[in-house]
């Protein structure tokens, strides 16, 4: 539906564009029929320029992003909308199509009803209809429907020169259109007004058209001034229209000169304007990178279209540039929408206040945070599997392991952040109990990168495997005292843990530290372990 709304809102830019065009330039000019064509030229680019679509390719250098592949999200809490404005939005423009519908069906009624119960005449390919109805004459195609008790002969004459003027050149079509048209875009204000000039339009081509015919056009200005009957409806063409003063001006008016006709081509550059702005869409390509440059940002992988989870990490030191990057990488990669907004930072440039939104085909979240403090760290999360996002807080101000699963034998995945020294570590687990390798990247005096391996075990760390060798965690730096275990929000043991299916884990925390001790009190001091299992 959101689609269906965006071609309205361009459908109805194209509208207001021929609108304005015409309103401006055109309406005070003696080219009628010209402008009867332009008219609905202009009604039929509404609906199917924007179906038009051009491409542009940019490049750009592969961007340098934390990437895990993990059936694991980071602990999050998803804003959604109280209100759901595009679900409101359609239903109320439904209900003005149902509404305005049934009113046009009701007019074709009624008038299908009294054409069929009254005597008529055919007078060469017209049909006459004469009723007894105090209505002013109309035409409906070839039927010209009057009440000849009300008008002389010779005000009948000039009424029926001019019907048959709206019959020959079948304005009823014209009618027809311009109505389903209104009711199509029933919102979008300068319809009505885009109508209202178009049915005027051709009471001046008939007009013109019936005047050429008689002897006396002043005769034929005094008919329109008497002629002041009720009209019947809308969807026909009555010889009586409001702004009589109108059509006696134009009726009066010397013929426009033709090299006026210059100002019809104005639509072109606006129509380019329009393709320019509205439907060209920027392919994102990435350069493929010879030495990825992984030094300035805290994130150090690179997301690639195989995994099955990418996951983005925002800090308070997130640049416009990395917001960029952001954007492109998942809508290439992805085909996944992402807005960063009301961004807010301090005289650090640090982030305080953020709004994100992010949709894909079947899934959205948004994120909102404002403080007069640095925002903490939050991961966008999304899963191209099963289309899933997730948008939460991340605790890695203070110390935190995140276990990640890979499944089968190919291990584990443990990132740790310490905030305080502005040092990180990733642990690789290979399967084998007896052997891990570390990557440890911190900063040195002059604010270089460094990223050092260590391989092999170490006594002050604690680590813990479930039976099957496929699930296990490490919390460094606490000599390898065991920490506290909670398995689904309730205290357990170590050996429970290690007695768990891997296949039922559905994420693992480890707390360390300051995080630990603000959760669970003094006893975490040595570490907490939080196992969340799959609920059937």
């Amino acid at each position: 539906m959101e689609a269906f709304l965006m071609y309205l809102f361009k459908s109805g830019i194209l509208l207001s564009i021929f609108y304005w065009v015409y309103y401006l330039l055109l309406r005070k000019d003696t080219f009628f029929t010209i402008h009867r064509h332009f008219l609905l030229a202009g009604a039929l680019t509404s609906l199917l320029l924007p179906f038009l679509e051009f491409t542009s390719i940019k490049f750009i250098e592969y961007p340098n992003f934390y990437s895990i592949e993990t059936n694991v999200t980071a602990s999050s809490k998803i804003i959604s909308e109280s209100i759901n404005w595009r679900l409101v939005a359609s239903m109320m423009y439904i209900a003005g199509i149902l509404f305005f519908l049934s009113r046009f069906a009701f007019q074709l009624a009624s008038l299908k009803k009294l054409l069929s119960g009254c005597p008529s005449k055919t007078t060469g390919k017209f049909r006459l209809l004469e009723v007894s109805e105090d209505i002013a004459p109309f035409s409906f195609f070839n039927t010209i429907v009057y009440n000849p008790m009300l008008h002389s002969e010779e005000e009948l004459d000039m009424i029926l020169k001019h019907e048959k003027t709206h019959a020959r050149q079948y304005h009823t079509l014209d009618i027809l259109a311009i109505n389903l048209f209104t009711i199509f875009q029933w919102a979008n204000p300068f319809v009505w007004f885009y109508k209202k000039y178009l049915e005027q339009n051709l009471e001046f081509i008939a007009d013109r058209d019936a005047v050429n015919q008689v002897s006396c056009k002043k005769e034929y200005q005094l008919t329109l001034v008497r002629v002041s009957s009720n009209n019947y409806t809308t969807i026909t063409n009555n010889f009586y229209q409001s702004l009589i003063k109108k059509r006696i001006v134009m009726l009066n008016k010397q013929t426009s000169q033709s090299k006026k006709l210059w100002k019809l081509t104005v639509i072109l550059p606006l129509l380019s304007l329009f393709l320019w702005s509205f439907n060209t869409k920027e392919i994102i390509k990435i350069k493929p990178a010879e030495n990825p440059d992984t030094s300035n940002s805290n994130n150090v992988f690179q997301p690639k279209k195989s995994k099955k989870i990418i996951q983005f990490m925002i800090s308070k030191k997130t640049s416009e540039e990395d917001f960029d990057k952001i954007k492109k990488t998942l809508k290439t990669e992805y085909d996944v929408d992402i807005k960063f907004t009301n961004i807010e930072r301090n005289d650090a440039d640090e982030i305080t206040g953020i709004e994100v939104k992010i949709l894909s085909k079947k899934s959205k979240a948004n994120y909102a945070i404002k403080d007069d403090t640095p925002i903490q760290p939050f991961v966008i999360s999304y899963n191209c599997k099963i289309d899933k996002i997730n948008i939460g807080q991340s605790t890695n101000h203070n110390d935190f392991v995140w276990v990640s699963k890979k499944g089968g034998n190919k291990g584990k995945v443990v990132k740790i952040h310490s905030g305080d020294d502005n040092k990180h570590e990733f642990i690789f687990g290979t399967g084998d109990k007896k052997m891990k390798i570390r990557k440890i990247k911190k900063k040195d005096k002059d604010g270089q990168v460094i990223i050092k391996e260590v391989h092999g075990d170490s006594d002050k760390d604690f680590e813990i495997y479930t039976d099957d060798d496929k699930t296990f965690a490490f919390i460094t730096g606490n000599d390898g005292k065991e920490p506290i275990f909670f398995i689904d929000g309730k205290e357990s043991t170590k050996e429970k843990m290690e007695k768990l299916d891997s296949d039922q884990i559905e994420s693992i925390n480890v707390l360390k530290g300051k995080s630990a001790i603000k959760k669970y009190g003094k006893e975490a001091e040595d570490g907490v372990i939080e196992i969340t299992t799959k609920k059937n």
